[in-house]
């Protein structure tokens, strides 16, 4: 009788971390274009809220109806009760997201939102028993640094309650990750599916408002219905590859994207000091994850027989 090799036994862990860093990048680059859509479309609060919201969790349920029809073995739309936990996190994180988008500049938000990796780290070690890697360690305080000379490049003072707020979504969305992660359930639906919940507390506000409130909802549409849904089903996918900072750092690619984008939209053109920053963050991301992923195959070699 043959005996399986531990090789066979053990994950692929160096295939495995490539899949979860694949779904991070593309998610974050797709996301990326949230703020500008939003931008573009010219719309009032609580329209933004409706039509995202609405249209986000649609497309979110056709998907995943859609796989479930295909067998690609999907589990439940929401994971038993830690789903619905990570649901109502991300549903808050939503709103509170939309009031920074509002309330302060589009720059405070996406550099606030880069501290998501450091809480994510923090709550893995403390909720998941997660040791960070060494590479986490290093990549943390530097992609942090560049996000400080973005900052530090003439950023002006936002509201200090958007600036709230985007702090609190950092930790939420650091939260929610890590809670998915702890679980080893697939939540890759989660937060999308849970921007139902603030598109219904929106529906009696746009209503009693005069109805959607927008210049140009073709781009809310769009939006709503392919950008953010395939952005957050591939970050919420994340956990079930690769440790959620890991996943968290992912949302940093929209930290250097976001105000190219505006630039490139807008003509709000980033300083200097601002593309320094940035080049650092991605330059520390492409070191961290060529990092990781040979430490990895080094696991795996050391699994062999």
């Amino acid at each position: 009788m043959t005996t399986p090799s531990l090789a066979s036994a053990e994950p692929d862990h160096a295939r495995q971390y490539a899949t979860g860093m694949t779904l991070v990048g593309f998610g974050g680059l797709v996301l990326s274009v949230d703020i500008p859509l939003i931008r573009l479309s010219d719309s009032s609060f609580f329209t933004v809220i409706l039509v995202r919201g609405l249209l986000s969790s649609l497309a979110a349920a056709l998907i995943w109806w859609v796989a479930r029809r295909l067998g690609r073995g999907t589990g439940p739309l929401i994971a038993g009760r830690l789903g619905l936990l990570v649901t109502g996190i991300y549903a808050l994180a939503t709103i509170l997201f939309l009031v920074a988008v509002y309330e302060t500049k589009a720059a405070n938000v996406v550099f606030i939102l880069a501290l998501n990796p450091m809480f994510a780290a923090l709550l893995s070690w403390a909720i998941a028993g997660e040791k960070p890697s060494r590479a986490t360690l290093i990549a943390i305080p530097v992609t942090l640094l560049g996000v400080l000379l973005i900052i530090g490049a003439g950023l002006e003072a936002g509201n200090w309650l958007g600036d709230l707020a985007a702090l609190a979504t950092a930790f939420l969305i650091a939260l929610a990750l890590t809670l998915a992660r702890r679980s080893r359930r697939d939540m890759r639906y989660a937060s999308a599916i849970a921007a139902i919940v603030p598109a219904i507390v929106a529906l009696p506000f746009v209503a009693s408002g005069g109805g959607v409130q927008s210049e140009a909802i073709g781009w809310l549409v769009v939006n709503g219905a392919i950008v953010m849904p395939l952005a957050l089903i591939c970050l919420a996918a994340g956990p079930t590859f690769v440790p959620s900072p890991l996943v968290s750092m992912g949302y940093l690619i929209e930290t250097v994207l976001a105000p190219i984008w505006m630039w490139m939209i807008f003509t709000e053109r980033p300083s200097p000091l601002s593309l320094v920053g940035g080049a650092l963050i991605v330059a520390t991301l492409a070191a961290h994850a060529l990092a990781e992923l040979a430490a990895r195959r080094r696991m795996k070699v050391a699994y062999r027989p």
